[in-house]
């Protein structure tokens, strides 16, 4: 599907295929950092007591960030264009995580990961926006396939700085996020932006929500986008915990390492789901691939984990979970952007994906909730959160299938 393709769609493919390799790689450094560092900073006796619900707060605010930053950026990228958007978010994200490495206290730390989001979600809008415009209709889906790899490429070089630096400081997790700052010296210098086939929109949020096909999609799109979100961050967010748990009486590099491994093999699931999925929104359409992996989502979980997990049958069955649960977003890289017209294409993908994490903002307080309420079990509260699964399926007809259909200009 991608043969034949100009230096140029390699470049741009490849560079917003780092750009997303390394916010989802930071994303991941404070999965892995959580534990020791919040029991670090209020003291292991409270981290038991009050944990989940800490790390849940802060993960909550993130959120609020992501979302915040989908819809900033995705507007600046109508008007001042995807490259140039692309730069600022990534120098953003990872500046953050990097100061992240300075923080005493869980309020300072939400202020960074809130402060990282925002770059993180704008990244997202950029770079989705300009591969779909690079790319011919025959070969989106393509190029969709090898961007969303990242899903699985980004966890996995978390994990790998993770395992490096087992039993180390956490802050040296937090430093390795810095590194990816060079992607954007890369972008900038190799990518130029291309004129718009039409002229950007000065202010791209109102003229979509006053184009009543466009807002529809926009809102359709937004539950769509926050269950799959939901989903993904269930899956990697309370994992390292559950190793934790399993893992209880073992040495903190011996459970660093452990956490690692699950990570790495649960994202060969990652992998092989965000290959196959535009393949199969091609062939199946995208409504209807969507909904067949919302439905095997929560059921891969209740294999994972339900009745009495061990950490055995979590290595065995966890890229069984991620490969419907993050997997299906590839769809979304896919789909989104051929809702829109270019004029406000970044904008309406923004804030499909990213403005729709706003909704999944409860999620994570409402799982650290149901994690206390079954006294600690991470099996209970990340179970009962696949209902949300529910709200995406009922989304989904108000959308229209555009498999087929050539890319609005």
């Amino acid at each position: 599907m991608l043969k034949g393709l100009s230096e140029r769609q390699w470049m741009i493919l490849g560079i917003a295929w780092l750009g997303w390799v390394f916010d989802i790689m930071d994303t991941g450094l404070f999965n892995f950092a959580k534990g020791p560092m919040l029991t670090q900073m209020i003291g292991a006796a409270q981290y038991k007591l009050v944990g989940p619900r800490v790390e849940a707060n802060i993960q909550a605010v993130f959120l609020i960030g992501w979302a915040l930053g989908g819809l900033v950026f995705g507007v600046l990228a109508d008007r001042w264009g995807r490259t140039r958007t692309l730069v600022t978010t990534v120098l953003l994200y990872c500046l953050f995580t990097g100061l992240t490495a300075l923080c005493h206290t869980p309020e300072q730390v939400a202020l960074t990961r809130f402060l990282t989001a925002l770059g993180i979600g704008g990244e997202w809008a950029a770079g989705a926006a300009l591969v779909a415009e690079t790319f011919s209709d025959s070969r989106r889906a393509g190029a969709a396939s090898v961007l969303q790899t990242a899903a699985a490429a980004g966890p996995i070089l978390a994990a790998i700085a993770n395992l490096s630096l087992a039993g180390s400081p956490w802050q040296w997790l937090f430093l390795v996020g810095v590194a990816p700052a060079l992607v954007a010296v890369l972008a900038r210098s190799q990518v130029h932006e291309t004129p718009p086939t039409t002229p950007r929109s000065k202010a791209p949020l109102s003229e979509l929500w006053s184009d009543a096909p466009s807002r529809r999609n926009a809102i359709a799109a937004m539950f769509v986008g926050a269950v799959g979100v939901t989903g993904a961050m269930t899956a990697v967010f309370w994992q390292p915990n559950l190793v934790a748990h399993l893992s209880e009486g073992l040495p903190k590099a011996d459970v660093d390492t452990r956490k690692s491994q699950v990570a790495m093999i649960s994202h060969i699931g990652t992998l092989l789901g965000v290959l196959a999925v535009p393949t199969l929104c091609d062939r199946f359409g995208r409504r209807a691939t969507i909904a067949a992996f919302f439905l095997a989502s929560p059921f891969a979980a209740l294999a994972a984990i339900g009745g009495s997990e061990t950490y055995g049958r979590l290595i065995v069955m966890s890229p069984v979970v991620n490969f419907f649960a993050i997997g299906v977003s590839a769809a979304f890289v896919l789909y989104f952007p051929e809702l829109f017209p270019s004029r406000v294409r970044a904008t309406g993908a923004g804030l499909a994906y990213n403005v729709g994490r706003a909704l999944s903002i409860p999620i994570p307080i409402l799982t650290a909730w149901l994690i206390a309420q079954s006294g600690g079990s991470i099996r209970s509260g990340v179970l009962l959160s696949g209902l949300i699964y529910l709200i995406g399926l009922a989304a989904l007809p108000f959308l229209p299938e555009t498999k087929g259909k050539p890319l609005e200009a």
